[in-house]
């Protein structure tokens, strides 16, 4: 990952998957129940999501969590 910390290859990865699923921020938002900033701010490594918001995107994107972190296996 070089420089880059894991909240914001976190966050890239999140970004990435949601782009190729065709979903918009505030629908991806309003699907996993947390506000369009909060992602906005999850997805720019700004923010520190708990678990259960972790579970419930990886949910919404038909993904593993450890798929969130970038782990293809």
């Amino acid at each position: 990952m070089g420089n880059i910390t894991l909240k914001a290859q976190l966050g890239a990865n999140i970004a990435e998957l949601r782009t190729r699923a065709g979903l918009s921020k505030t629908t991806f938002a309003l699907m996993i129940g947390v506000s369009r900033l909060y992602l906005g701010n999850i997805e720019s490594g700004a923010a520190n999501p708990t678990v259960d918001v972790l579970e419930r995107i990886a949910d919404g994107l038909g993904t593993s969590v450890s798929a969130l972190f970038g782990d293809e296996s």
